[in-house]
Order: structure tokens, then sequence, then C-alpha cells
């Protein structure tokens, strides 16, 4: 099976290049299953179900969460009945699902969104006990794939070593910047800190230059600003698996024009 992680969709730019590129890539590198981290697609910070529709039309076979898990109100509400939609595995207080097992071409994939809580302000429990007891206790799968949304690449790299061997692959978003450490690690599962952003190319994380240096730098109030239109990355990794744990990972990236 050949899985296409893709990180966070970051705004409308971001929606745009993948309903433009995502079929024809799944198409051209013989994609099986598709996971994208949306958390960023709604206006830089929560989806909105409108959005969450577009991923799926896009191409998309399932979209996890991070840290806005719950930055739009809406999500509350259709979360709970999307079933290719995951919010992080440890936010228990909030609706919907942190793990699912989807079927693909006969085999089973699990697919796992989970928290980090360094500098992270949202609530999270502790991942390692609820995680362990998923390994545990949950129905065993062909495949365990887990995105490890976290601010600190020291945390994602922790998490992975910790269950290398136990899961197929730990791939971490959050960052938006794509990190040169895809690998496979000592006991066999695949890791890489940052699949990077599906987003504007040219800024800062995905949000237009300017409007970041007058909001952190000169103090200005009001949001960050994301372009909807130019030249967009669709950044993130291709994980090779025919057994539980994978024979490779490689970093993916691609460039788009946005009109």
């Amino acid at each position: 099976m050949r899985l296409l992680f893709l990180g966070d969709v970051t705004g409308e730019i971001g929606l745009k290049a993948l309903s433009l590129s995502l079929r024809k890539i799944r198409e051209e590198e013989k994609i099986d299953f598709v996971v994208v981290n949306g958390e960023n697609a709604s206006s830089g910070k929560g989806l909105k179900h409108k959005d969450f529709k577009t991923l799926i039309e896009a191409g998309t076979d399932c979209v996890t969460l991070g840290n806005h898990y719950a930055g739009k109100e809406e999500s509350a509400r259709y979360i709970a009945y999307e079933e290719k939609l995951l919010k992080p595995y440890n936010a228990v207080s909030y609706p919907g699902e942190g793990t699912r097992i989807y079927n693909v071409n006969g085999k089973t994939l699990r697919v796992t969104a989970v928290l980090g809580r360094a500098f992270i302000k949202e609530e999270a429990v502790d991942p390692y006990p609820l995680f362990t007891s998923l390994l545990n206790n949950g129905a065993s799968t062909d495949y365990h794939f887990v995105d490890f949304h976290a601010e600190s690449t020291s945390e994602k790299a922790l998490f992975a070593n910790f269950y290398d061997g136990r899961v197929s692959c730990v791939i971490g978003t959050h960052t938006h910047v794509q990190t040169n450490d895809a690998r496979l690690l000592p006991k066999g599962t695949a890791f890489m800190s940052d699949a990077g952003l599906c987003g504007y190319a040219e800024g800062i994380i995905g949000f237009e230059v300017r409007s970041t240096i007058e909001k952190v730098v000169l103090g200005h109030e009001g949001p960050f600003r994301i372009p909807s239109s130019g030249e967009a990355h669709i950044n993130g990794a291709i994980v090779e698996m025919s057994s539980f744990l994978p024979s490779s990972i490689k970093p993916f990236s691609r460039s788009v024009y946005v009109e």
C-alpha cells in the first residue's frame, strides 16, 4: 500500500491547490490512501464543514485535526458523524473520534491523530497512557498511521521512538515547515518530524509576510492574512507498506500556481 500524507492545509489557497492537484498526484504516484491534516484550512484556524467537504471532494480519504480542533464552533456539531474526520485522540473532552479503521484494498488501516503538549495551550491529556491502552486493547490492523501534531520536534521524535515497532508510521505536523529527516527507525517504524504545509509558498508558514510583521513585530491588531492566490506548496510524505512495518518513507513536495 502506498499512503500519501499531506501537512497542514492553510487557508483558501491550500484548499484550491489540493482541488487542482490531488487527484492527479494520486494517479501519478499510484496512491492507495490519502491522509491530510486540515486543522488550518478555514482562514488559518479550524475547519468549517464546507472546507472539510472540499478536502474530501479533492480526493482525501481521511482528514486529521491538531491543536485548532475547536477553532470553529460548528466543528463540534458535525465532527461526530463524519467518519473521514479525526480529532486528536487525547482531546478526550471534545466530540468525535481520534482513531478509526479504514478498509483499503482488502487491508485494514488504522489512522490516529495525537496532539503533543509542549508549547501547546489547547486542552489535551497525556497521550502515552491513552495511546498505549489503544495499542494493547484496540483491534489489531494491517497498518497503523499516526499524525502527531506538536510544536516541538523533540517531542515528536520521542513519541515515535517510544512506539518504534508498534505502529507503522509517525509523521509530525504543526510547524508548516517540511523537515529533512524522513527515515525508518531501528525497529522499523517510519518517521518524519514534520510534513510541511499545503498553502502559500512565499509567506511565513503560509501567512502573508507583511501581516505577520505587523502583528508580531509592530503589535497591530487583527488576524494574520492568507493570500487566496499565488504559488502554493503541497508538502508531505509517501509511505510504502507491504507489511505492518514500512519498506520506505520519502518526502513529497510539489508546487502549483493558484489563480
